[in-house]
């Protein structure tokens, strides 16, 4: 058995849409016809119940009271005072020129038998007692093979039916004779006795409704179907031949040395399943190239994400639109939603005037190698980065962004610093021990010398002057020597615990008085307890008096010099912070600040020992200095020592701030 074609399947589908369709639009039709038709009725039923009902009432109410006035006492004449009697003689009436409704007064216990009710009567009385709620009940219902809606109207009992309906010997006489004693006797008030029935017949009615709905159908799937082969003519005049050249393009790419589209002749019926297989081909061929892609994504993915150094790309606007694990690492971000927030990678530079230079530099150039600039991650901590970008473009050639490789070399740069600093202090300490013992010897003999010819010379002489002034410089020259030595560290430091609370405030103590004249605020954020600290005490104030010393020069005007204690979580050190809020040091003057005899001070003001001596007694005691300094911002020095208490604030955490204070 031959398969069947895709254009023989989309029509028998189409022909089943085409039928659900009218099928279910018909039967909508005819349920709302339904609807329709069974609300016209009940305002028919509403018509004779309301007209049953007024009946009763106006005898109640107007003709049985008349009636009584014009009798005898205990008179009573059924045809004119009952209300039942003449509801159901009027409504008999109104039957007889509306054939098509019936009128019932069901009672579970009538006087007369015209009125029992039937089962369904039955129940529904029933109902009305359960549901005393529910004044009345609508409804279609099967009775006597037929259909009909039916709506009731429960009765109950009122006070003036007792009179007729209480006791049978209290009854009148003109009731007993006509309707007896048997039945329709000792009601009590408020019990559903009776309910006006109505039943209209709705066979017909709900037979000529189906057959519009059926009428609808056929009108309905006719039209469809003659619509759908005018489509089917307009499809195969317009689109199948498009699909024919379509079918031989593709056969053009995938048929090899098969014929060429030209020359091949392309059979008509069965277009689709060509183009199907056509493209079943096609599909191959790019599930092959996608695969292949998403080996080499793959690949890629996870260089990008394993690899240390920091990768980051860059759209045209100059924002971030993919960052791996160590880039959001390095700048301190919280996550790649983070990074995808900031709105251009000026942000990451520490100089505004980097990001321009490196935006100009791969724009034009295209690419950037190997270029060390400062940068500052989210915390605000300055970081040195060795940048390698080159610039994307797009299918035209255009900008399109940057890939960009950023290695952290911070750490690196600083121990290369270290290790410079610290090589050339030794050889200049190694100089500075030599010259200063060749020197001291010649100072102590000019000044012996210089002492005894003073002696001989009269106080107010002019060689006494000139003695005085040999005496001067000759101590000037002593003290270098001495801050020679000192810098020679020719003396080894006598470490005993100190308290470095206790050597800051004694520093300060002398200092401050100094400090207030000068307009220099003091302000102190001490951890405490600090951990203890194994050091020479005396050593410690000279490397505080120098750091203070070279704050308060740098405040002529005045300012705030903050002093802070604290601990590094990670290496268990002690830093004291000490930042002034002066004129800061220019970075081409910052890496040479603790060489000896440099100093930025103006002449006479400095020998520019101070900082190298305090260098070599923090690096007696293990330690390091750091520096960090803004131009006309002021300057911070975070003196860091080695502590081998076991304390450490719970709280307090390296999150690369110089000190971690409580």
């Amino acid at each position: 058995m031959s398969q069947m074609t895709f254009k023989t399947k989309f029509r028998i589908g189409t022909a089943s849409i085409l039928l659900l369709f009218c099928a279910g639009a018909s039967t909508v039709l005819y349920q709302y016809l339904k609807e329709v038709a069974t609300n016209d009725i009940y305002r028919e039923t509403e018509i004779f119940i309301s007209t049953a009902d007024a009946t009763r009432t106006y005898v109640k109410d107007v003709l049985r009271p008349r009636m009584t006035e014009l009798l005898p006492t205990g008179a009573f004449i059924p045809h004119a005072m009952s209300t039942t009697f003449v509801g159901r003689d009027i409504m008999n009436r109104l039957q007889k020129r509306f054939p098509n409704f019936k009128y019932k007064r069901a009672a579970s216990d009538p006087m007369n038998e015209v009125n029992q009710a039937d089962d369904f009567e039955l129940k529904m009385l029933k109902w009305f007692d359960a549901n005393r709620d529910k004044r009345e009940w609508h409804g279609l219902i099967k009775k006597n093979n037929r259909s009909f809606y039916t709506r009731l109207r429960a009765i109950y009992v009122e006070s003036e039916c007792l009179y007729c309906h209480g006791r049978p010997e209290d009854a009148p006489m003109a009731v007993k004779d006509l309707y007896g004693t048997d039945g329709g006797y000792y009601y009590k008030i408020g019990e559903v006795v009776a309910a006006d029935t109505v039943y209209i017949p709705v066979d017909f009615t709900f037979i000529r409704i189906k057959e519009a709905a059926w009428i609808a159908f056929l009108v309905a799937i006719i039209s469809l179907f003659a619509l759908v082969g005018l489509f089917h003519i307009l499809f195969n005049r317009t689109v199948v031949s498009e699909l024919k050249g379509l079918l031989a393009t593709f056969r053009g790419i995938i048929g090899g040395t098969g014929p060429t589209p030209e020359k091949e002749t392309i059979s008509s019926g069965d277009e689709f399943s060509q183009i199907k297989g056509a493209f079943e081909s096609v599909a191959k061929d790019l599930q092959l190239t996608h695969d292949e892609l998403t080996s080499s994504e793959s690949k890629y993915r996870l260089l990008f994400e394993s690899s240390q150094d920091a990768i980051l790309i860059f759209d045209d606007k100059t924002r971030i639109i993919d960052i791996n694990i160590a880039g959001i690492r390095m700048f301190g971000i919280n996550d790649r939603a983070e990074a995808l927030s900031i709105e251009t990678y000026y942000q990451l530079f520490w100089d505004t005037r980097d990001a321009e230079s490196f935006n100009d530099t791969i724009r034009k150039k295209g690419f950037m190698l190997g270029t060390e600039i400062s940068m500052v991650d989210r915390g605000g901590r300055k970081l040195t980065i060795m940048i390698s970008a080159t610039q994307r473009l797009d299918e035209q050639g255009g900008f399109s962004g940057i890939d960009c490789i950023f290695r952290n070399v911070t750490e690196k740069r600083r121990v290369e610093k270290y290790l410079a600093q610290t090589e050339k202090l030794a050889s200049i300490g190694e100089l500075a021990s030599g010259v200063a013992h060749e020197i001291n010897n010649p100072l102590g003999v000019i000044k012996c010398y210089a002492k005894l010819i003073a002696k001989d010379q009269n106080k107010d002489s002019t060689a006494a002057d000139d003695i005085r002034i040999i005496q001067k410089h000759a101590d000037q020259c002593q003290n270098v020597v001495a801050s020679l030595l000192s810098f020679a560290r020719v003396s080894a430091p006598q470490k005993i615990d100190a308290d470095l609370h206790a050597c800051i405030d004694e520093i300060l103590h002398v200092l401050e008085h100094q400090m207030q004249k000068e307009a220099i605020e003091l302000k102190k954020e001490y951890l405490k307890p600090l951990p203890a600290v194994t050091a020479d005490a005396q050593m410690m104030k000279q490397v505080f008096m120098n750091l203070f010393m070279n704050a308060r020069q740098a405040m002529p005007e005045g300012g705030t010099l903050s002093v802070r204690t604290g601990t590094r979580r990670s290496a268990r050190q002690i830093a004291i912070s000490i930042e002034d809020t002066g004129n800061g040091i220019s970075d081409k003057f910052i890496n040479r600040i603790f060489d000896p005899f440099f100093t930025t001070k103006g002449p006479g003001k400095g020998t520019g020992l101070g900082l190298s001596v305090s260098y070599g007694i923090i690096k007696q005691h293990g330690g390091e200095i750091e520096v960090e300094s803004t131009p006309g911002r002021g300057t911070t020095f975070t003196v860091i020592l080695p502590t081998d208490a076991p304390f450490e604030p719970e709280e307090n955490k390296d999150d690369g701030h110089p000190v971690d204070r409580r």
